[in-house]
């Protein structure tokens, strides 16, 4: 009997001591020094259906992210594009976009919080092909930091963030609704990380400005993404999700509705 109650004893003991592995919590909040910086490498690829008409798009940049200043919980951040390929694909003929050229040297500025919202977007200086540009950097920036809750959370613990109405540059409103669930921790080469799902739910609505005509939208979609946050440096070291919407356009001069299919994905690296 004595020796039975010493081995649950010591069964009990072992069970105590793994039991932080199972409840490991992380803290999931953005944290930047002014002066560090990062480099990485992200990858966007779009396509289109418009109506049967197939386009597709397809960037790959190298970017350094860089903290200017930090003050009351906000970031002061500057991109700056090192390399950026853009190209096109428009009825199955390929062709180079003047953009990457465009790119390469400019920087972008912008602020961020501990979770991971962005704002202030604009060009660091002169930046005469802005107005283009504007149509890929904004929705990289947006998507840049994914909602961190700025707080800590045990492993299989869940997060939400609800959206708010954002006005896009081509005039049509999305609502987006995500959702984050810390899956597990992971060795990454020599140090963990924490995985991350994300799932995304839009509703789109409005009317969108294009160069044929303009439009009423109704449509939304959903997405899917994972995530490696090192909770060591405060930072996403990976990132790959896809989007798909479907959006019925139709004109305001009148006529039968266009049906839009976008799917989009996008995949980012930090590199060392």
């Amino acid at each position: 009997m004595k020796r039975a109650m010493k081995i649950a004893l010591q069964s009990c003991a072992i069970a105590l001591v793994a039991m932080p592995a199972f409840a490991q919590e992380v803290t999931f909040a953005y944290r930047f020094e002014p002066g560090s910086s990062e480099r990485h490498r992200v990858k966007l690829n779009q396509e289109v259906d418009w109506g049967g008409m197939a386009m597709s798009y397809l960037a790959d940049m190298e970017v350094t992210v860089k903290c200017l200043s930090a003050k009351d919980g906000k970031y002061e951040m500057e991109m700056k594009f090192d390399k950026a390929d853009v190209s096109m694909t428009m009825m199955g003929t390929p062709q180079v976009s003047p953009l990457g050229e465009q790119l390469v040297g400019q920087s972008v500025l912008f602020t961020a919080d501990a979770n991971g919202e962005v704002s202030g977007i604009k060009p660091a200086t002169v930046f005469d092909a802005w107005e283009m540009a504007q149509q890929i950097v904004e929705p990289v920036l947006k998507g840049w930091y994914p909602h961190l809750p700025n707080k800590a959370v045990a492993m299989g613990g869940e997060w939400k963030k609800a959206g708010e109405k954002e006005t896009e540059s081509s005039g049509s409103e999305t609502l987006t609704n995500a959702s984050f669930k810390f899956k597990e921790m992971r060795k990454e080469k020599t140090h963990d990380v924490a995985v991350v799902e994300q799932t995304l739910d839009s509703t789109i609505s409005g009317t969108s400005a294009t160069p044929m005509g303009t439009y009423q939208v109704a449509g939304g979609g959903k997405g899917k993404a994972e995530f490696l946050f090192d909770p060591a440096k405060s930072r996403v070291e990976k990132l790959k999700g896809k989007v798909d919407i479907s959006m019925d356009m139709t004109p305001q001069a009148g006529g039968d509705a266009v049906k839009a299919v976008v799917i989009s994905h996008v995949e980012r690296n930090l590199l060392e």
